[in-house]
C-alpha cells in the first residue's frame, strides 16, 4: 500500500518518523457520460471564456478572485514556498478526552506507521494514548489545506482522524427539529423502548454491505440481457394516528426475526 504522507509526529521534544495510510478505501460502480444519440462518450474540453480558445493543461494557471472579475494568479512554485511546520511534521499541541470531540467533526481517517528507526518512539506514543486514554490534537498540511487532527491509539495501532474546524460546522438551528420540550406520549414511548430492546445486538461491520451497489449490479446485468426494469414502490411516511399500530407491528417483526436467530445460537 502506498503512503499518502510522510513526515513526523512532534510529540513534545521527541519526533516520530511516520507515514499515513489510508484507513478506508472506495470502490463504486462509475458510469461514464454518452451522447444519447450515437453512444459516443462526452469529452470535456477546456477553453478559455475570454478568447474562446482551447487550452492544454500547460496554458493553465491557478487564480483567486478577490474582487468581482478581478483575479490574483499564484503559482504552484509559490504555494510550495509556503512556510508551514505543518508540511511534514504533525505538531501535537495538546492531549483531550475522546469525548470531547463531537462525532459530527470527525472527517477522515488514516493509519499511521512508524517509518524507518520510528518504531521505539511509535511505540512509545501508542503506549501512553492506551494507557492515559486520550486523544493528541494537532495539525497536518496536505492537499493544499492545512487540516486540523486527532491522533488516537485504536487496537495497537496510532490512528489520525481530520477534523473539521468549528467555523466549518452547520448549526441545525433552521431545520425544523422538535424543541427539546416536545415529548412523545408514554404509551408509544415505551413501545418504542422495548422494540429498541428487541432489536438490540452487537456491532459487526461484516455484517453490512452496500445492497444500493448490489441492485445496480443487478440492474445494469438486466439491462445487458435486455430485461425491462421496474422499481420498487417507494415507503410512505407513518400517519400520527397510526404509530401505536406501526409500533405494534415492528415489535411483532422483531420477535419473529429474533426467534430463528435464538434457535440458532442455541443449537
Amino acid at each position: 500500500m502506498r503512503a499518502v504522507w510522510s513526515g513526523m509526529i512532534s510529540f513534545g521534544l521527541v519526533n516520530i518518523p511516520i507515514k499515513l495510510f489510508n484507513a478506508t478505501k472506495e470502490e463504486k460502480i462509475s458510469f461514464h457520460q454518452m451522447h444519447k444519440d450515437d453512444s459516443g462518450r462526452v469529452q470535456y474540453k477546456k477553453a478559455c471564456k475570454v478568447c474562446g480558445n482551447e487550452l492544454q493543461n500547460e496554458d493553465i494557471v491557478k487564480g483567486y478572485e478577490y474582487k468581482k472579475g478581478q483575479y490574483v494568479v499564484v503559482s504552484d512554485e509559490e504555494l510550495d514556498r509556503i512556510n508551514l511546520k505543518t508540511t511534514k511534521t504533525i505538531d501535537i499541541l495538546g492531549f483531550v478526552d475522546g469525548s470531547e470531540i463531537d462525532d459530527l467533526q470527525y472527517e477522515k481517517a488514516y493509519y499511521i506507521a512508524p517509518d524507518e528507526n520510528g518504531e521505539r518512539a511509535y511505540a512509545l506514543l501508542r503506549q501512553t494514548l492506551k494507557e492515559t486514554g486520550k486523544v493528541g490534537i494537532g495539525k497536518i498540511a496536505f492537499r493544499n489545506r492545512e487540516e486540523l487532527a486527532a491522533l488516537r491509539e485504536k487496537e495497537d495501532r496510532l490512528v489520525l482522524e481530520t477534523l473539521h474546524y468549528a467555523d466549518e460546522m452547520v448549526r441545525p438551528d433552521d431545520l425544523g427539529i422538535p424543541a427539546e420540550n416536545v415529548q412523545a406520549p408514554a404509551s408509544e414511548l415505551e413501545l418504542a423502548k422495548v422494540l429498541v430492546n428487541h432489536m438490540t445486538t452487537t456491532f459487526d461491520p461484516a455484517a453490512y454491505h452496500d445492497e444500493y451497489e448490489d441492485a445496480l449490479r443487478d440492474l445494469i446485468n438486466k439491462k445487458i440481457e435486455g430485461e425491462e426494469v421496474t422499481a420498487p414502490a417507494a415507503p410512505q411516511p407513518t400517519n400520527v394516528i397510526d404509530i401505536i399500530s406501526a409500533l405494534k407491528a415492528s415489535l411483532a417483526q422483531a420477535e419473529e426475526e429474533r426467534e430463528p436467530e435464538e434457535i440458532r445460537k442455541s443449537a
